[in-house]
């Protein structure tokens, strides 16, 4: 039960919230270059799986000491990476192949 729960909180949680904001930047900022997108998407998906974990560590330790801060940190920036760089390039993979319509973004 462990395992689901933990699959659910680090693989599941980032990739549809990795889906949603590149599909939300790309529908709130046309303009902006994919890469930018990507990175901004698979950074706030791995980023908020991990928010309580940081959360816990900074109230645990009373920032003595920064190294269990930063290994939750960098759980989420793994995360990030693994997780939330290929579904978010999936997800703005079909919008970028569409081209725009000049009437409706002028």
């Amino acid at each position: 039960m462990s395992l689901l729960i933990i699959v659910l909180a680090l693989i599941v949680l980032p990739a549809v919230l990795a889906a949603v904001f590149a599909h939300g930047l790309g529908a709130r900022f046309p303009a902006m270059a994919r890469r930018k997108r990507v990175a901004l998407a698979a950074l706030g998906a791995g980023l908020v799986p991990v928010t309580p974990g940081l959360i816990a560590v900074w109230r645990a330790y009373h920032l003595t000491t920064l190294v269990p801060l930063g290994a939750v940190f960098m759980l989420g920036l793994i995360v990030a990476a693994v997780v939330g760089v290929p579904v978010a390039l999936r997800a703005t993979r079909r919008s970028a192949s569409q081209p725009l319509d000049v009437v409706t973004f002028e």
